[in-house]
C-alpha cells in the first residue's frame, strides 16, 4: 500500500533515466535496512517512468522484474568478509559497458567501488546508510576498506548522502565536501487484523517488540538482561536473524526465558501486523544510521522506547522514552515504566509519532528528493559536456 493517496507522478519525456542500484542483497526478499531502502526508493522511481535496475546475489534475490524494477543476480563469494565485495565487483564491471544515467551504490562497502563508473564519466552517486565500520563483528583491515569507502563516496561521486543530519554534519567536517541529507523512511499505513500472529503464541497489546539484524551492536543482549526483570506476563518479540553471527543468536537465546519470542527473519504482513500490535516497540542500539524499523514502528502509532544514542534522537526525540545505551537497569526501569504508561498517555505518545513521520519520513518525499537530485547531476553534466 502506497504511502500517500495520489497517484504515480511521471517523469516528463526526456527526463526519464536509466538507473543501475548497487549494494544491496537484492530483491524481492528485503533482508535488511539498505534492503528495504532500494525497495521502496527504487520501485517509486520505476512507477514515475525510470528504468530502475536493481544487482543483487543468490540467496536473496532471483532474476526478473519485481514491482516494475529490473533485478539482475550476479556471481558473489559466500563469506563474511568477501559477499558483497565480489558482488559489487560483479556488478560494477557490467554497468561500465551498459548506458546507465545513473549508477547509485548503498553502502559504504560497496562505494569502494563507485570510482570505477565515475572515472569513466558516468553519473555516480553514494548513499551511506551507516558508520559500518564501527560494528564490532568486522576486523581490522575490513575497517580500513569500510574508511575508505567512505572516503571514496564522498570524494569521487558526483553526490554522497547520508541518511541522518548527524552523519551528513559529520562527513562534511571531515571530508570538507558537501554531503546531502536524505532520509529513510516509513510507509503510512493502517493497522492490519490481527491474525497470523497469534500462530506465534502472542496476543495484542501484550507484547514488546523489537526488529532487527543479531549483531552486538543492536543491543539485543542488553534488553533480554533489562526484560527478565519487566513485571506480568508480557512478553517480548525479537524478530530478526544472524547470518555470519550465529554465536551472537545462540548467546541471545541462552540469556532468554519463556516470555522471550524468536519468530526469526519476519517480512509483509506478518511484520506489520507485528508492529502494529504491540505494546511499545523498542530500539537498543549502540550504534545506528537512521533506522527503519524504528520509523515503521512510529508510522504505526506506536510509542517507541529508545536508547539515547543521537541517531535514534534525531528521529525521535521529544516522543519516545529513552534510557541510557549500553545500561540494562535503566532500561530495565524504563521497561517498567512504559508498561505502567496510562493509556491515554500511550495513545498521545503513538499519535505524535505518526504525525513525525507524515511530515518529515514518508518514502513518498524521500524519493521526491532523490529523483531531484539525480535530475540535477544529470542535467549538469548535460550541460557541461
Amino acid at each position: 500500500m502506497r504511502d500517500e493517496a495520489r497517484a504515480p507522478r511521471a517523469a516528463p519525456e526526456g527526463k526519464r533515466l536509466r538507473i543501475a542500484m548497487i549494494g544491496s542483497r537484492g530483491l524481492p526478499l528485503v533482508y535488511g535496512g539498505i534492503e528495504r531502502h532500494v525497495a521502496e526508493i527504487g520501485s517509486r522511481l520505476a512507477e514515475r517512468g525510470h528504468a530502475v535496475t536493481v544487482f543483487g546475489r543468490k540467496p536473496f534475490s532471483v532474476n526478473g522484474e519485481h514491482r516494475r524494477m529490473r533485478i539482475r543476480v550476479l556471481p558473489s563469494i559466500p563469506t563474511k568478509n568477501l559477499e558483497t565485495a565480489s558482488n559489487v565487483l560483479a556488478a560494477t564491471v557490467r554497468v561500465l559497458f551498459e548506458p546507465f544515467d545513473i549508477v547509485h551504490y548503498h553502502g559504504v562497502g560497496p562505494s569502494l567501488f563507485a570510482w570505477m563508473p565515475a572515472a569513466r564519466g558516468v553519473t555516480t552517486v553514494a548513499t551511506i546508510h551507516a558508520e559500518d565500520y564501527r560494528q564490532s563483528k568486522w576486523g581490522s583491515a575490513a575497517r580500513v576498506l569500510l574508511r575508505l569507502g567512505e572516503a571514496t563516496a564522498v570524494r569521487r561521486t558526483d553526490a554522497a548522502i547520508a541518511v541522518s543530519r548527524i552523519m551528513a554534519s559529520r562527513l562534511e567536517a571531515e571530508y570538507s565536501r558537501p554531503v546531502v541529507f536524505i532520509p529513510n523512511g516509513a510507509a503510512l499505513r493502517e493497522a492490519p487484523p490481527f491474525a497470523e500472529a497469534r500462530s506465534l503464541g502472542l496476543e495484542p497489546g501484550r507484547y514488546i517488540l523489537t526488529v532487527g539484524r543479531f549483531i552486538v551492536e543492536r543491543g539485543f543482549h542488553t534488553l533480554i538482561a533489562a526484560f527478565r526483570n519487566a513485571p506480568g506476563d508480557c512478553r517480548l518479540v525479537i524478530a530478526g536473524d544472524a547470518r555470519f553471527a550465529e554465536s551472537y543468536e545462540r548467546r541471545l537465546k541462552e540469556m532468554a526465558d519463556a516470555r522471550v519470542v524468536f519468530p526469526g527473519y519476519v517480512s509483509g504482513p506478518l511484520l506489520d501486523e507485528l508492529y502494529a500490535h504491540c505494546a511499545f516497540y523498542v530500539l537498543p542500539s549502540t550504534v545506528e544510521g537512521l533506522p527503519i524499523s524504528l520509523l515503521e514502528a512510529m508510522s504505526f502509532s506506536r510509542p517507541v522506547l529508545v536508547s539515547d544514542i543521537p541517531e535514534n534522537l534525531e528521529v525521535a526525540e521529544g516522543i519516545a522514552v529513552t534510557f541510557k545505551s549500553g545500561d540494562a537497569a535503566d532500561l530495565s526501569r524504563s521497561i517498567a515504566r512504559m508498561l505502567g504508561m496510562y493509556p491515554a498517555e500511550r495513545e498521545s505518545r503513538g499519535a505524535a509519532a505518526r504525525e513525525r513521520i507524515a511530515r518529515d519520513y514518508t518514502w513518498d518525499h524521500v524519493t521526491d528528493e532523490v529523483e531531484a537530485l539525480y535530475s540535477r547531476l544529470v542535467d549538469g553534466r548535460r550541460r557541461r559536456s
